[in-house]
């Protein structure tokens, strides 16, 4: 998959594109949900912005915020659901294991992880 940093005057840091590349999510959709977005909300951290668009079968979310020269900037992206193959799906997959594990079983998990077996 062909990302690039800077993408019809839309700045990708290198965490977006990592992102989008782990995620499946193709740059020009990532693009079109900035520009034309279904939703625009204010975001978790000051001054971004979540764009969320509808694209198919998905939804597509881009968190972006203008720099100080007023350059809009895309901090992540991602899909939902996940596409398949991409590092979201085994998470998911990972998560509602966990969910539906004894008390037990979730402290093993919890222990596996951390010392990364």
């Amino acid at each position: 998959m062909n990302v690039s940093q800077n993408y019809f005057g839309l700045i990708f840091t290198n965490h977006a594109i990592e992102r989008m590349k782990g995620r499946g999510l193709r740059q020009e959709w990532a693009w079109e949900a900035w520009k034309n977005p279904d939703e625009a909300v204010e975001g978790k951290n000051p001054g971004s912005i979540e764009y969320i668009k509808r694209k198919d079968s998905y939804k597509v979310t881009v968190i972006a915020k203008q720099n100080e020269k007023k350059e809009w900037i895309v901090i992540s992206a991602w899909v939902d659901p996940p596409v398949t193959g991409s590092i979201d799906v085994g998470k998911k997959e990972k998560y509602h294991k966990y969910q539906k594990a004894s008390v037990l079983r979730k402290l093993w998990l919890t222990l596996r992880e951390q010392i990364g077996l």
